[in-house]
């Protein structure tokens, strides 16, 4: 099985050309995009939609003055579920700070020693693996899903990434269970509700409406769901496989709307897609659609590729052919 460590977006926050160019090192190893911080104003950056997977920080004070300890914890109030890589001067551990910095900052490192921030990274960022076939299969399906309930679009999607950070794009989205014997969690769609109202206004869905409305976009949204769901159940869930029901655990989904915040009670990266729905002739605005898989349940890839075998046997034995 080809697998891969999809890329993720990360934010620095440094300002010695030394150390930018360790993180750059690192970064291109593990397919990390690392967004420096030019402005100085990482709150803007965080209320923001960028998708995050970590933050690399100095303890020193920045042109602000503010020391990276004291961003750690700022950060850490408004971000709990990122990671926070704090380079320091004198040490690697976090012992002789005050416990609330500790308890913000995931890990630090030193210079002189790039093994360490490599560890935080295999640890914190690309703890999770994804075959390849998966996402692109993903990708594939999701796309003609799209093209089957809107017509006349072309579908651009970005590279998959991976992000640590639990923020919600758009005022809706919807959640459906991914259930299989090598992965339990959920596929999640969000969207901008004007966007889709627009669409249907133009008739290029199957909703006939000159005033469409809030229920006319969350049907839209809830087709899409579904037939990408029925997309990936028929492609990657066999009909002969079985969940274990006595190690069916359940954890809480809890949604923050003041904050546009969701949690899956899991910190693990998340399998991400950004796709824009272009319009070829121009009657109705771009559409962006975010889709997040969050396998928080259960993921067993490996068990993936024994579907993956399984089916070659089934070829070399003549009893399944591709046509």
């Amino acid at each position: 099985m080809q697998t891969t460590k999809i890329v993720s977006k990360v934010l620095v926050h440094e300002f010695d050309a030394t150390a930018l160019e360790t993180i750059k090192t690192v970064c291109n190893q593990n397919n990390l995009v690392g967004l420096k911080d030019t402005s100085q104003n990482i709150n803007d950056i965080l209320k923001s939609n960028v998708d995050l997977g970590a933050i690399f920080l100095y303890e020193g004070l920045d042109a602000k003055g503010s020391s990276g300890q004291e961003l750690a914890k700022l950060i850490h109030r408004v971000r709990p579920e990122l990671p926070i890589f704090l380079r320091r001067d004198s040490s690697e551990n976090l012992d002789d700070l005050p416990t609330d910095y500790q308890k913000a900052i995931a890990g630090a490192y030193q210079l002189g020693n790039p093994g360490k921030l490599q560890g935080l990274v295999d640890e914190y960022i690309c703890s999770m693996y994804y075959p390849i076939e998966l996402a692109q299969g993903i990708q594939e399906i999701s796309t003609e899903a799209f093209q089957n309930m809107i017509q006349n679009i072309e579908v651009d999607c970005d590279l998959p990434y991976l992000v640590k950070d639990q923020i919600i794009f758009g005022e809706l989205f919807s959640l459906i269970p991914l259930e299989s014997n090598w992965c339990r969690g959920y596929m999640m769609l969000q969207v901008t509700e004007q966007e889709i109202v627009e669409t249907i206004r133009a008739a290029h869905t199957g909703i006939i409406s000159q005033e469409p409305d809030f229920s006319d976009a969350n049907a839209v949204l809830n087709e899409l769901t579904n037939m990408i769901w029925g997309g990936i159940k028929s492609r990657y869930f066999s009909t002969q496989e079985s969940v274990d029901e006595s190690h069916r655990t359940q954890v809480p989904i809890i949604v923050d709307h003041l904050n546009k915040f969701i949690s899956f009670g899991s910190t693990e990266p998340q399998l991400c897609f950004k796709y824009t729905l272009k319009d070829k002739v121009k009657e109705a605005p771009d559409i962006t659609i975010y889709q997040r898989l969050i396998f928080n349940l259960s993921w067993s890839p490996d068990k993936f590729s024994e579907s993956d075998a399984a089916v070659d046997n089934f070829v070399e034995s003549g009893e399944l052919e591709f046509f």
